[in-house]
């Protein structure tokens, strides 16, 4: 099967043997699509090597924001009423379930957890406990979004908006437009999109911003402080993942606001004047993932506007072309279409 891969250096396209079932409640999964996230890109740039413990020259897998269809399933692989032809999503990490953490009902920390993040491929063979069924009439392309929407969810419950809070949100890529139009169905005012990409601003404004500010040729700070009559946003969602982009998210946070931080900024260390923070008693957090928010992802997946997510779909052998592509940073989205 077709199966894009990180070779560490370098990435492509390879045959690769389908992976068949083992356990009784595996499931197998043919991909439909397939989207590149943020992650991926610094896969494929080596940021991740340690953190994943890459070997060279091994075909390790890339890609875990991904949709299908059941093709075959395990004698136990039915607990959640899952049948051969059913539209899935799912997640991408297997937890112990005996460890402190999975225990404390924080499964995402798990001390012992297996990763089989393979979504760009052809196939997958995935534990009945990963895989989330989807309404017959989904949109599979729109699906791939539903992990990614998982995650968005779990960091807009974190930042606790109010109605009627003053949200900024910095960075116009996948994430950071997942999170406005959360942000706007929590009811958050003077919601601001902070992003250099005139497109990206121009969209913002159609899923619901009511300012943007290009950084490229604004400053910040000073803008947001016009926006905010000098007070600061109650909460700053910093999704970029440009280290340029952190200080200004920190300075334009009002006192008693939450700053989260909502990407990978590979070995960048943010300088942090604490006696500022206790004097704002500002509270800052980082967002690594949740696997609960999944029935709510799905039954959120319409309430968005994901139409400019899915304009740009490649061929798995054209993923050079697509992975260029995504890192201009033009493209809110691109993906991979397997079947």
């Amino acid at each position: 099967m077709k199966s894009i891969r990180y070779t560490m250096p370098g990435y492509g396209c390879y045959d690769v043997p389908e992976p068949q079932i083992e356990n009784a409640d595996d499931v197998k999964i043919r991909v439909s699509y397939a989207s590149i996230c943020g992650s991926d890109i610094h896969t494929i740039k080596g940021d991740l090597d340690d953190y994943f413990k890459f070997q060279p020259g091994e075909l390790n897998p890339l890609g875990h924001e991904a949709s299908g269809v059941v093709v075959e399933l395990g004698p136990e692989a039915n607990v959640k009423g899952l049948k051969v032809g059913d539209k899935v999503a799912y997640y991408y990490n297997v937890y112990c379930g005996k460890c402190y953490f999975c225990r404390n009902g924080q499964e995402h920390f798990c001390l012992n957890v297996t990763n089989n993040g393979t979504a760009m491929s052809e196939y997958m063979v995935l534990r009945e406990q990963q895989v989330f069924k989807l309404p017959d009439d989904t949109d599979l392309a729109k699906a791939c979004l539903v992990e990614p929407i998982t995650v968005c969810l779990h960091g807009i419950d974190m930042c606790r908006i109010k109605v009627g809070d003053k949200v900024a949100i910095s960075g116009g890529g996948g994430i950071g437009l997942i999170l406005l139009q959360l942000a706007r169905l929590s009811g958050a005012s003077k919601l601001t999109l902070i992003e250099p990409v005139a497109e990206k601003r121009e969209l913002a404004v159609k899923l619901g911003a009511d300012f943007t500010i290009n950084p490229a040729n604004q400053n910040v700070v000073e803008e947001a402080m016009k926006i905010t009559d000098n007070l600061g946003y109650d909460v700053v969602i910093e999704s970029s993942g440009v280290p340029q982009a952190c200080q200004p998210a920190y300075d334009i946070l009002s006192r008693g606001g939450i700053l989260q931080f909502f990407a990978i900024y590979a070995d960048y260390k943010f300088p942090l004047d604490l006696i500022d923070l206790w004097d704002r008693e500002a509270t800052i957090c980082g967002v690594f993932q949740s696997p609960y928010m999944f029935p709510r992802a799905i039954a959120t997946l319409n309430r968005l506007n994901l139409d400019e997510f899915v304009k740009h779909i490649y061929k798995p052998e054209d993923c050079k072309k697509a992975f260029e592509v995504q890192m201009t940073g033009k493209p809110v989205k691109v993906m991979f279409k397997f079947s």
